[in-house]
């Protein structure tokens, strides 16, 4: 669920850079956003792999 939300986020921030929109807040917050989906993502990876039941925080 947080995976999504974060996507949409990200999504938001994007569309806003792309038509202009876009201020040094917006762009950090683009940065922000894509790391935080990179450490879910290996998170998620990482317990599929592991064969844990437990989710990530």
């Amino acid at each position: 669920m947080q995976l999504v939300a974060l996507h949409g986020l990200l999504d938001f921030a994007l569309s806003q850079s792309l038509a202009g929109n876009a201020d040094d807040r917006i762009m950090e917050g683009v940065v922000i956003l894509t790391r935080m989906i990179g450490r879910k993502v290996r998170c998620v990876t990482s317990k599929i792999l592991d064969g844990e039941g437990s989710g990530c925080d």
